[in-house]
């Protein structure tokens, strides 16, 4: 009897068992969180008197290389980048193969960054330096900076920092020729860096946001930023590097055809004007040039219309005198036609434009009557660099304006004139859904300072410019978040001024009021800056 029920219980016992069994799920273990172990390297991490070609690194668990085009930094830089593997598959074994001939009594550092990840759950082994020296020592004094953007609020991630050895007086163009004799790649992290294994000595130190990471600065397209005089190594000083993008001499670029009355001329640089003068050969003798409002372009217009193929102007301009050659086809003209332009609000002027020059108006046919049918006084302006003109009001909140031009109010430069009746409304809200901030500068030497209201994006809100200490009122502002920039306008020309490598210039000091603020409907913000 014991037995028998002694083996019930054991069936019962055992369908228990598999019935938990079938209910439950394999966790499969604790998640992976250690990153690979080197368990040898080959020859030495650290070694000196260095003569090997390939470099054999061994790890407790298979790896892979993740970015390591991105990531991976040789210092000083090879002329062909070494062989590593593997890449695209997994090993236990990092291998590096170098096809240089290496410099004598020369400190290498190999920075893989975070390239090398375990190949079950990707944790990296951070930050890994291979280094050697092919002589006797290993170079080890450091060089400390941060890297900050010369106008805009946060720095770049994945910025080059190059030291040029000196032994004599620099040379400038060794940064678009000539190899850097150290290189350290700040990658995503924090904007501070140190960089080691350096030798003692004189240096030009450059920072690089460059796209094509050849280390070699194009003026073009990368950011640039540098210590003004040389640095001596060793240091204990902690170095700036503002990038910011070169100032670009003014020069012109080909011209496009557009008809027998206008071409296009693109350009570079801070150009404001140009004076186009035809040649003998080709004469003609009435021009009138406008810029596009968001293109570094400027439209040529000419009349009469051109009928020869060709015609050569002479470009003439502060700094330099070009020659264009402008070949013409028959294309459809441009004709007149008046819009509104830029954006209207309380406190803000009307802005006309149109698609061929503006050359005249009769203010007679002009009429601004607000919603109460009452004519608003109107004071008149023509820009004809800019192609606009400006209906000068004292705009009021919650109100409905419109504006009417009858025909032949506007004239353009070929004696076109608007031939219908045009319409246009503008609408200003009321106060109480803006917002104000009124900025307050204390402690200020040096001006005149450009007062930024900045978004978000860090476009330009509002400017004024302050000459002293002073209160600045930003009124009728949208809801939203913004930024105070101050802008260092040491040349007194109303806008920021980028730095020259060449000339040894820095960027116009730029600053930030360090936190964003919100502005909400109906507020007024009220905040002090104090200049240091």
């Amino acid at each position: 009897m014991k037995s028998l029920l002694a083996r019930l219980c054991g069936v019962l016992l055992v369908i228990t068992v598999l019935s938990c069994a079938k209910r439950g799920r394999p966790t499969g273990g604790p998640v992976d969180e250690e990153a690979p172990v080197i368990l040898r390297a080959y020859p030495d991490n650290y070694s000196t008197r260095f003569n090997n070609q390939v470099i054999e690194i061994e790890f407790d668990e298979f790896i892979k290389l993740k970015d390591l085009q991105k990531q991976l930094v040789v210092s000083p830089p090879l002329e062909y980048q070494p062989v590593i593997t593997p890449q695209g598959g997994v090993s236990k074994k990092l291998t590096i193969e170098i096809k240089d001939t290496l410099q004598d009594n020369t400190t290498y550092v190999l920075d893989f960054g975070q390239s090398i990840v375990d190949n079950n759950e990707g944790n990296p082994f951070p930050f890994f330096r291979y280094v050697f020296s092919t002589g006797d020592v290993i170079d080890s004094l450091t060089v400390k900076g941060k890297i900050t953007d010369a106008l805009k609020f946060k720095s770049e991630k994945f910025v080059n920092v190059l030291l040029y050895e000196v032994n004599g007086e620099f040379v400038d163009t060794v940064v678009t020729k000539g190899k850097p004799n150290y290189v350290l790649n700040t990658l995503d992290s924090l904007s501070t860096f140190t960089m080691q294994n350096i030798k003692a000595g004189t240096y030009k130190m450059v920072a690089l946001k460059e796209d094509n990471r050849n280390l070699k600065f194009d003026p073009s397209s990368d950011k640039i930023g540098f210590v003004s005089d040389l640095i001596t190594v060793p240091s204990d000083q902690t170095y700036e590097l503002k990038l910011f993008k070169q100032a670009q001499e003014p020069s012109i670029t080909k011209p496009i055809f557009k008809n027998s009355q206008r071409w296009d001329l693109g350009y570079t640089g801070p150009l404001d004007s140009l004076n186009l003068k035809s040649l003998p050969k080709y004469p003609i003798n009435d021009l009138r040039i406008t810029k596009l409002t968001k293109k570094d372009t400027l439209e040529i217009w000419q009349k009469p219309a051109v009928i020869k193929d060709s015609v050569l102007f002479n470009a003439y301009y502060e700094q330099f005198t070009d020659t264009v050659k402008v070949f013409y086809k028959e294309e459809k003209k441009d004709s007149l036609v008046v819009s509104k332009s830029g954006k209207f609000g309380i406190g803000k002027n009307i802005l006309i434009t149109a698609t061929t020059p503006i050359e005249d108006y009769n203010t007679n046919l002009f009429k601004l009557i607000d919603k109460d049918s009452a004519v608003v006084q109107t004071n008149f302006k023509l820009d004809r660099f800019k192609n606009q003109l400006e209906l000068a009001i004292d705009s009021q909140e919650n109100q409905k304006y419109k504006l009417q031009m009858l025909p032949e109010a506007i004239t353009d430069y070929f004696g076109a004139k608007n031939i219908d009746t045009l319409n246009f409304t503008y609408n200003t809200n009321k106060s109480s859904s803006l917002g104000n901030i009124w900025v307050t500068l204390t402690g200020g030497k040096e001006f005149p300072i450009l007062v930024e209201i900045v978004d978000e994006k860090l476009e330009v809100v509002e400017q004024q410019t302050a000459r002293e200490n002073t209160t600045l009122e930003f009124n009728y502002l949208n809801p939203g978040n913004y930024y105070i920039r101050l802008i260092y306008d040491s040349n007194d020309n109303g806008r920021y001024d980028s730095g020259d490598f060449f000339k040894n210039k820095q960027p116009e000091k730029v600053e930030y009021f360090p936190e964003l603020q919100k502005l909400q409907a109906n507020w007024d913000l009220r905040q002090t800056v104090i200049i240091n």
